[in-house]
């Protein structure tokens, strides 16, 4: 289980590795006017390459105690006792319930895919800012300008900017222009500002692109950061729910056990005597704490799902991921 969590761990880290310098690549090439540093392009296909192939060998590794389980045809009496007595008690429809597992883990699926769509379309709101604001340069109407106040947020408050005022033919405008040189400007300078004379509320200078993409910033970062997990996630529940339609579900009375500083256990034990150790998986999905009740469990290894018939917050049936700690034992 250790070994399994630490390759887990260095899958998800070479995936946003992946991600960042991916992103960054992408950027470098589709931005207007970026020129590479020497060696600068070589470096990041090497690093997308590492990160690319470290991340699929983790996810090889976190997974192979499931290979070598189930090579060839499943044994589930290492973790579930046989069918008979354990299937159709109670007022839940199990059956109807392993439908419901396709369709938590559809949802994943679609919730991972958004996330993606995020991350992809955050770049490409900054790249399309960016080409904007290049195309501006080049055919902008050019005049000058005069600086008439200095924005100076605290840290994480805003965007520097400067306040400038411009003449177009027809009007003098004041606008707001974000800043991202390192500039240092003061009341009363002198800049060059290119508006667009079909809009000359339009405008940037010479050395501040003043790209509208803090909303884009926010998408990408996101995607980023909950794309590695959502997709984690998803493929969980989709393994569960292949696992469950072939198992099928097993009666038992269970205990959940809250654990300080690792995840929360469920102590399971079969109606043939049998019991076996849970761990909840990351999930928002969670039993309540320090309870006794009956339940079904189904899957195998890491792929177990555990059904009880009401959730924390919810009056009908309830599923929580969960991974088996060890095989189950059984008594006498």
């Amino acid at each position: 289980m250790t070994r399994r969590t630490a390759w887990s761990a260095v899958t998800v880290l070479a995936v946003l590795v992946f991600l960042f310098f991916g992103a960054g690549t992408a950027y470098s090439l589709l931005a207007p006017d970026y020129v590479f540093a020497d060696g600068e392009l070589a470096g990041e296909a090497a690093i997308l390459t590492g990160s690319l192939a470290l991340a699929a060998v983790g996810a090889h590794r976190s997974q192979a105690a499931d290979r070598r389980l189930h090579d060839g045809v499943p044994d589930f009496g290492a973790w579930l006792p046989g069918r008979e007595g354990s299937h159709g008690e109670g007022r839940i429809d199990l059956d109807a319930q392993t439908v419901r597992l396709r369709r938590i883990a559809r949802r994943a699926t679609a919730i991972a895919v958004g996330c993606g769509l995020l991350f992809v379309g955050g770049l490409a709101g900054i790249i399309a800012a960016d080409r904007a604001a290049a195309a501006l340069l080049a055919t902008g109407v050019r005049v000058e300008g005069s600086v008439l106040s200095v924005v100076n947020p605290a840290k994480g408050d805003g965007t520097p900017s400067i306040w400038v005022r411009y003449h177009s033919p027809d009007a003098s405008w004041t606008r707001e222009i974000d800043r991202d040189t390192d500039h240092e400007y003061h009341e009363g300078e002198v800049v060059t500002v290119v508006y667009d004379p079909a809009d000359p509320a339009h405008v940037r200078t010479t050395a501040e692109p003043n790209a509208s993409s803090g909303f884009s910033v926010v998408l990408l970062i996101c995607g980023f950061a909950a794309l590695p997990f959502a997709a984690t996630s998803a493929l969980g529940w989709r393994r569960r729910a292949r696992a469950v339609a072939v198992t099928g579900w097993r009666i038992a009375t269970v205990t959940v056990v809250p654990a300080v500083r690792r995840a929360t256990e469920i102590e399971a034990r079969y109606r043939d005597g049998s019991g076996i150790e849970l761990r909840c998986a990351p999930s928002l999905h969670r039993p309540d704490a320090l309870t006794r009740r009956r339940a079904w469990i189904g899957g195998w290894g890491r792929r177990m799902v555990v059904l009880f018939p009401y959730g924390p917050d919810t009056p009908g049936p309830h599923l929580v991921p969960v991974s088996a700690i060890s095989p189950r034992t059984t008594t006498g």
